[in-house]
């Protein structure tokens, strides 16, 4: 099924019955669309509820007024469709006698089993709708018992394979969870439906997974920091991985690993706009050397120990066991700046959060207690600028330490990898906006050449 096109819609593309009528139109509009991943129903402006949020909380609550908001919420939607069948199926949910049932706010099967509903529900009413045929992906995906963070088994390639080989059907798929090997469903994680389409679209080696969300593509910078960013027409996986990394959620990270790996080429645009079109993320890319940088994301959220002492170098083994007192703890490490002497581990903050500050500090001064020092610097932000150009030109990095230290913004450390496509900028988070704008505006804004 190589010539397939996996369409996959978010929430915010299942609202209302027009959302649902245009969904028909462009399935219809080309037949290689053969395959639709949903999810639940998102919110209708700022101040509505997911539906799986609401259903995470009816989990907690069993509140009867919340589960006839919940169906109401498909009613809009499918305002023709009897709805009798998923209200008794929400029903069931609700009085399954599962581990959890009493403690919702942990993760377990029975928040999973209710949580799951919302893609469900959608999918099957959808496929009424079409006229297509419902797949369960309790059919397609075998899952670790872990619930609220599942992980898809190599052996779903198959299942999915066997499952989706009629090659004239039009199949409906509800994104977000599959089946343990004990017959549980386990969510993958919140915003994780991307990742249902992708291997999908991994396994069937599709000709192109389409992502249709209330975006009209990849901006070239957060809109809610730098005013009127402009769209990216194309990027690659490794650019959009570094962009992702840093706050672009557009395209949930874990989706792009399937994808990539066999070169299937992404499509991100906006339902509402169709035919226009978004983004594409492709494996590679031709790439204007004078303008390498293809995006500027910010992340704030970090924090830094900043470790000195003199002859840390010579020291053999020095960072391993930093690092190993993190490890420890089971704290990832994002970056590990340094110089002679002096070595800074950058982590996200909110891993600390169960941990003190003051004994991770006393076990660093353990390894070398002869006139070592140690300072935690919290209220950091992550400025990643990304363009697999820069790596081809010498003078970028320092082009814009310049730019974002003569808008006033001291830099607090910098990263780069060895592959050279993207460069990360620490600075306190109180200069973020700040310093992003600078770059966007020198080197994206007015074309200035880097």
């Amino acid at each position: 099924m190589g010539d397939v096109i996996i369409s996959k819609y978010g929430g915010s593309s299942i609202t209302s019955h027009t959302d649902i009528e245009r969904i028909k139109r462009i399935t219809y509009d080309n037949p290689r669309r053969k395959i639709i991943v949903v999810s639940a129903p998102g919110k209708r402006d700022n101040d509505d509820v997911k539906v799986t949020d609401m259903l995470i909380k009816l989990a907690r609550t069993k509140d009867s007024d919340l589960f006839d908001r919940i169906l109401n919420r498909y009613k809009i939607v499918f305002p023709d469709e009897n709805l009798e069948d998923i209200t008794a199926m929400l029903d069931r949910r609700l009085n399954q006698n599962l581990e959890g049932k009493n403690d919702a706010d942990r993760e377990s099967p029975y928040k999973d089993g209710i949580a799951a509903f919302g893609e469900e529900a959608c999918a099957r009413l959808l496929a009424k709708y079409l006229g297509a045929e419902y797949v369960d992906s309790r059919e397609l995906f075998m899952v670790t018992n872990d619930f609220g963070n599942a992980i898809i088994l190599p052996c779903s390639e198959k299942m999915i394979t066997k499952r989706l080989n009629k090659t004239n059907s039009l199949y409906v798929v509800p994104g977000f969870y599959g089946c343990t090997e004990n017959g549980l469903t386990a969510i993958f994680g919140r915003n994780k439906s991307d990742l249902t389409g992708a291997y999908v679209a991994y396994s069937l080696d599709a000709m192109l997974y389409e992502i249709f969300s209330d975006k009209e593509g990849v901006l070239a910078s957060d809109p809610d920091i730098v005013k009127d960013p402009v769209k990216i027409d194309k990027i690659t996986f490794e650019e959009m991985r570094d962009l992702a990394y840093s706050g672009f959620n557009i395209f949930h990270p874990e989706a792009m690993g399937p994808v990539a790996k066999k070169k299937i080429p992404v499509h991100i645009r906006e339902t509402a706009k169709y035919p226009a079109e978004g983004t594409y993320v492709v494996h590679e890319r031709v790439s204007d050397l004078n303008k390498p940088i293809v995006g500027i994301a910010y992340q704030n959220g970090f924090c830094a120990f900043n470790i000195w002492a003199f002859g840390l170098n010579d020291r053999v083994g020095i960072a391993y066991d930093i690092l190993g007192i993190f490890k420890e703890r089971n704290i990832s490490m994002e970056f590990m700046p340094g110089v002679i002497d002096d070595i800074s581990v950058v982590l996200k903050r909110n891993q600390l959060k169960n941990h003190s500050i003051e004994n991770i500090i006393a076990e660093i001064h353990s390894l070398n207690d002869e006139g070592i020092e140690i300072n935690f610097q919290d209220d950091l932000g992550c400025i990643v600028v990304a363009g697999i150009g820069l790596k081809n030109r010498k003078v970028s990095s320092a082009n814009i330490q310049r730019t974002i230290e003569s808008s006033g913004v001291d830099i607090e450390f910098i990263s780069r990898g060895s592959k050279k496509r993207c460069i990360v900028y620490g600075v306190n988070h109180s200069d973020g906006r700040k310093a992003v704008n600078a770059v966007y505006n020198k080197y994206i804004r007015s074309k200035t050449h880097v």
